[in-house]
């Protein structure tokens, strides 16, 4: 390298200092602090990971239960669903880490949560059903229930020959498909997309759950609507008078 210095050059003695050649005035070039996608100073929600931008609003996360809330099978299948869980909770967990919400596989504490959180309740049922999960739904809206089909999922895995870790997608997949509808996103019409209305085990097996930034977005906003009604009527509650 320094062979390839040109110690001889002139130095230019006319040239500004950088810090007289430094525009202090120049707006600073905003950009998101989870992404660091470049924003502009009107945007409310980065478009890329859907956090919100603007200062001053609810940032308290959005509680969802996902609850096991089976009866007592036989030791084996407990055993067997207990272990795919494991790993189906870590693919929910992931798909949902960008999105302003408080995934918990263990019960609300009422002194934080009161009843504002959303249950997803995976139950095992011996009356056969068409469909793998159902939820309450509010398009852009915040609802508080779904309900995930473990035994039809099964069933399906069993039908299909699954692997193990295909059915942890599939599992996985339809959960976050529910939870998503209680966040206020609809069906789409991508067959490979985790919100395709009937999901298809010979996709949705094969790949983890994930969304893509509009929907993010979607989801995020929902929540800071719903944070920002929450925030209202609780000074409400505080202040009769307001009402």
């Amino acid at each position: 390298m320094y062979q390839r210095l040109n110690l001889n050059r002139k130095i230019d003695k006319n040239r500004l200092p950088i810090w007289e050649r430094i525009d202090l005035t120049r707006p600073v070039k905003l950009k998101c602090l989870s992404c660091r996608l470049r924003i502009e100073p009107n945007w409310r929600i980065c478009p890329q990971c859907g956090t919100i931008l603007s200062e001053g609003k609810p940032k308290q996360a959005h509680c969802i239960w996902v609850n096991a809330c089976w009866e007592d099978t036989d030791t084996q299948t407990d055993s067997m669903l207990l272990e795919i869980l494991k790993d189906v909770f870590a693919k929910v967990f992931s798909a949902f880490r960008s999105i302003n919400v408080f995934l918990t596989s263990d019960p609300p504490d009422p002194q934080q949560w009161g009843d504002r959180f959303t249950h997803i309740g995976l139950i095992l049922d011996r009356e056969p059903v068409d469909y793998l999960g159902i939820a309450s739904f509010c398009p852009g809206g915040v609802t508080d229930r779904a309900i995930v089909r473990l035994d039809q999922i099964l069933n399906t895995a069993d039908r299909a020959q699954l692997s193990a870790n295909q059915l942890s997608n599939l599992i996985a997949n339809t959960i976050v498909h529910e939870i998503a509808h209680t966040l206020g996103l609809d069906h789409s019409e991508l067959p490979a997309d985790v919100m395709n209305d009937g999901l298809d085990h010979r996709i949705h097996s094969l790949m983890p759950p994930s969304f893509h930034a509009e929907q993010i977005t979607q989801m995020n906003y929902a929540i800071h609507q719903h944070q920002v009604a929450l925030q209202a009527y609780l000074s409400a509650e505080k202040n009769p008078k307001q009402k």
